[in-house]
């Protein structure tokens, strides 16, 4: 099983240096799976050997035809694993990728597939990456690093890529996910001061060079007056927008049952000493969410689309 795991862990990871266009070397797969050198070269050496790998010199190495097919249904079950944890299971964001990797190396095909159908056969994971089809078609990359964006740019998140982990963990801390429509406020050295969503925060150049974006949609544009149910004082009123892209599975159904739904007008009813959680009243009930659950809901303040 261990070999099967390092083998799956190594193809993997010379896929994704494929598909984004970066050569795979032995020091490569060494930084990703976190293994001496030495372990690194003998692992490619027995891949080339099992056909999945070709060494083309000075270091590199290319997948076979076998090699993709073999990586790209280990990514398949990765990605179709980590969709069914954000929509079905209240586990935080920053879990999904280490429990997708456990199970993604003892799912079998056919429970890939069941898994798929279940999902409604999803092209995109929660993070903006494509789910390999199970023929194993994938579209091409798509999207730029946030940080070669200029100064006053408009544009969607489209991928967050979970690896490495530290950046990634800051990221989720700052609720950035695929979907949300950013406006670049400046860029210095790789740093990015963003609007994401009615949020202004900013990202260090390791966290940025993990956010990609792309075009928005014709006809869309940001939304300056946005802003979050979390903003909202004591006294006010606001008008509900939607949920955001990041409010996935049971939460997002238990919001939208609770009636937190577009042109809702919402109200504090009652803050608790702790500040966390807060008591809104919308529709003549009144729900109890904590200061996170108040972030996914976007609103209108003042009780009234600008």
């Amino acid at each position: 099983m261990l070999d099967r795991i390092a083998t799956e862990d190594a193809l993997k990871h010379c896929h994704e240096c494929e598909y984004r266009g970066r050569p795979a070397t032995a020091e490569s797969l060494a930084g990703a799976m976190g293994t001496p050198l030495d372990d690194a070269s003998a692992l490619l050496a027995r891949l080339v050997e099992r056909s999945f790998l070709t060494a083309q010199g000075q270091g590199l190495y290319a997948l076979t035809d076998e090699g993709r097919v073999y990586a790209r249904r280990v990514v398949r079950a990765h990605r179709l694993y980590e969709t069914a944890l954000a929509r079905d299971t209240g586990f935080p964001e920053s879990d999904w990728h280490a429990r997708a990797e456990r199970k993604e190396h003892v799912l079998t095909d056919d429970e890939v597939e069941h898994l798929s159908q279940r999902l409604g056969h999803p092209r995109w994971d929660p993070h903006g990456d494509p789910i390999p089809t199970s023929e194993g078609d994938l579209p091409d990359l798509h999207g730029l690093e946030i940080s070669g964006c200029p100064e006053g740019w408009t544009g969607r998140i489209t991928h967050v890529e979970d690896e490495p982990n530290a950046p990634y963990e800051r990221i989720t801390r700052l609720g950035l996910v695929a979907g949300m429509r950013v406006r670049i406020l400046s860029v210095d050295g790789g740093r990015c001061r963003i609007s994401a969503d009615g949020r202004v925060m900013t990202l260090d150049a390791a966290m940025a060079a993990q956010v990609h974006v792309g075009e928005l949609a014709p006809g869309e544009s940001i939304d300056d007056g946005l802003a979050r149910l979390s903003d909202l004082a004591e006294g006010g009123s606001a008008r509900v927008v939607g949920l955001g892209p990041g409010c996935r599975g049971a939460e997002r159904n238990r919001l939208l049952d609770l009636g937190v739904v577009p042109g809702s007008v919402i109200e504090i009813d009652l803050v608790s000493p702790s500040g966390n959680p807060t008591a809104y009243r919308i529709r003549g009930a009144s729900i109890a969410l904590r200061r996170e659950q108040a972030d996914h809901v976007y609103v209108h303040l003042g009780g009234t689309a600008p």
